[in-house]
């Protein structure tokens, strides 16, 4: 299992305050700094919950990936996409006290498609006894809001205004099917399957 730690949090966002009041038929003008604050407040809940729904992350970030060993077949899948770059791999060697960074070289990326494989071209030993030897850097997320799929930034949107309008946290579960909102269908597309 991959474990992923943010490092650096994006500092813009896949929706504006303007694009849900819009949903909501607020006028952007009106501005009720309570409900606006309270409206910003769900939209940042709407994206953790979009994010943690698909499995990816939609704005740039900085996140480090920690690893028990090196990686079986010389290849890791980063499934935090979309990877725009890995900044670096690093890895404590056995009984070594510091990291030792791997060359840029011995790796390779590949980032077409929103889940990444890094490939080692040469091997190294990570100490067997230490939990996390391997530390990778990368950044993820699309450059700009206006990058993000309409499908993500939709999702997010429906996921906040349903937030505002339903506060009572409705249950998605009722009678003998699933309900599925149309945020979730919106992020399907988008999700991490896992096998």
């Amino acid at each position: 299992m991959n474990r992923y730690k943010l490092k650096t949090a994006p500092t813009i966002y896949p929706v504006s305050l303007a694009d849900v009041k819009r949903n909501l038929r607020i006028p952007t003008t009106d501005t009720d700094t309570d409900r606006d604050t309270l409206l910003q407040d769900l939209i940042y809940a709407a994206i953790d919950a979009s994010q943690n729904a698909t499995g990816r992350q939609y704005c740039r970030a900085t996140y480090t990936l920690y690893l028990d060993a090196y990686p079986e077949g010389d290849e890791i899948e980063i499934e935090l996409g979309p990877v725009d770059a890995i900044s670096s791999v690093k890895y404590y060697a056995q009984d070594a006290a510091v990291l030792t960074t791997v060359n840029s070289a011995d790796y390779q990326l590949d980032n077409s498609e929103l889940t990444a494989r890094l490939r080692f071209l040469e091997s190294f030993s990570a100490d067997a006894d230490k939990m996390n030897p391997v530390e990778i850097e990368f950044t993820t997320g699309w450059a700009t809001a206006a990058a993000v799929p309409a499908d993500l930034k939709q999702a997010v949107i429906l996921r906040a205004c349903d937030m505002y309008l339903s506060p009572e946290n409705r249950t998605e579960n009722i009678g003998m099917g699933q309900r599925v909102t149309s945020a979730e269908l919106k992020e399907r597309n988008f999700r991490v399957v896992r096998y």
